[in-house]
């Protein structure tokens, strides 16, 4: 953030990091709930089977120029007991490599018979900061949205063990994870404890189990990242809402109420306490005050960490937010109208999905002056062939909205029906539309 936002925001510190704090409150519980879930359901990965042959086991343990073992892991280990390693590897795909995390095993396996079929099950979790505060890796779904219930887990076929005392001397790969698979909590370093287990395919019983940590560098921004990010710019729109009530130099009651009701509907909680909603309810009441006083903020760069942090859709709500401020007083002035194109500017947002959301909120008899960009689509950049395009479109479309059964609408149409005649004489230089 520049030096200039910080001087900016200064005065509006407090009630801005007390909405932080209430932010983090009200998301608190979904963190707990995840940290403190029961052990996940171990899903079939269908695409991830190793085969049934325990020989094809051996065959992925053969492939071992393919990565770096770490000197850590080449030390003397208990092979009366099990033990399991993680490396990350390559796995060619097309005329490139992908890296994949490698299971290793070695060690006892104890079985109830000869021949018995076994799986392999695999449960791993973040634990950078604290084991006994690890957060859930969840799956990536191939559609929709993160399911916060649904952990990741990977499951294999190692085929059939020969001997019911089974005794790996060597590490052996049994398994091979892609990250395509799942999506971790944050981004950059991390540390992933993997439980691997040997599971009998007749019963469910579990045979061996052994627990590894293991370092993994994560290039994307991960669930709890991006839920940060969403709540920082929901945090980052009341600044802006606020800027466009006291846009005029004024910010009256029904322009704070309309930010009021956006703000607990987007960070308040039927979880809650009602301590924690007054606690959001002054600082909000600090941050209008510094508004009323004459306070300002350089909205620029707040949009530009805004675009940084969130996506698209979430920008439009919060211009969304910004132009419900604007209609709460029942007029729009031309200040407003030119702060709110800035804003669709600065949050990288077209011109034409702005038009299209005045026309719904910010309707034409709202206006005390008529921006015809903002109305009307055209720009004084224009040819005359252009402009003439884009009128008849406009025409097109409110000629047929007259005859509406919707009396608003109805008068929204005739009024834009007197713009549009007028802009025709400006910009084409006729009165009639084509």
């Amino acid at each position: 953030m520049t030096a200039d936002l910080k001087d900016t925001i200064n005065p509006m510190r407090t009630g801005l990091t007390k909405i932080v704090a209430r932010i983090r409150d009200s998301s608190a519980g979904l963190w707990r709930r995840l940290r403190s879930g029961t052990p996940p359901q171990l899903p079939v990965s269908g695409g991830s089977r190793l085969g049934k042959a325990w020989d094809h086991v051996n065959k992925l343990a053969g492939n071992r120029s393919e990565s770096q073992v770490p000197a850590e892991l080449c030390q003397s280990l208990n092979l009366g007991a099990f033990n399991c390693r993680t490396r990350i590897g390559r796995q060619a795909e097309g005329e490139s490599w992908r890296s994949v995390i490698l299971i290793d095993v070695c060690g006892t396996i104890q079985a109830p018979t000869d021949g018995h079929e076994v799986e392999l099950h695999v449960a791993i979790r973040d634990v950078t900061d604290n084991e006994t505060e690890s957060l859930p890796i969840l799956n990536r779904p191939k559609h929709g949205p993160l399911n916060p219930s649904s952990h990741f887990a990977y499951q294999a076929d190692m085929g059939r063990l020969c001997r019911q005392t089974t005794r790996l001397e060597d590490w052996t790969a049994v398994g091979q994870i892609s990250p395509e698979w799942f999506v971790l909590p944050r981004a950059g370093r991390r540390q992933i404890q993997y439980t691997v287990s040997v599971i009998s395919h007749q019963n469910g019983q579990q045979l061996a189990c052994s627990t590894c940590v293991g370092p993994y560098e994560n290039l994307e921004t991960g669930y709890v990242d991006v839920e940060d990010n969403i709540q920082r710019a929901k945090t980052l729109a009341v600044g802006l809402a606020f800027s466009v009530g006291a846009a005029n130099g004024r910010l009256l009651d029904p322009e704070v109420n309309v930010i009021y009701a956006w703000v607990r509907t987007n960070f308040g909680s039927a979880q809650v306490s009602s301590g924690a909603q007054l606690e959001l309810d002054r600082a909000l009441q600090k941050t209008a005050n510094f508004f009323r006083r004459g306070g300002t903020l350089n909205l620029q760069p707040i949009c530009g960490e805004i675009v940084e942090i969130a996506p698209l859709i979430g920008r439009i709500e919060i211009l969304d937010l910004c132009l419900r401020v604007a209609a709460a007083k029942g007029q729009v002035t031309t200040t407003e109208l030119k702060l709110l194109k800035d804003l669709s500017d600065w949050l990288q947002i077209e011109r034409a999905r702005l038009r299209t959301m005045v026309e719904k909120i910010l309707p034409v008899e709202m206006h005390q002056g008529h921006d015809a960009e903002v109305v009307l689509g055209v720009t004084a950049t224009m040819t005359q062939d252009e402009a003439r395009v884009q009128l008849n479109r406009e025409y097109a479309k409110w000629s047929s909205r007259v005859i509406s059964t919707d009396p608003s609408i109805r008068r929204q149409a005739d009024q834009m029906l007197k713009l549009l005649g007028q802009a025709r004489t400006q910009y084409v230089g006729v009165q009639s539309a084509r």
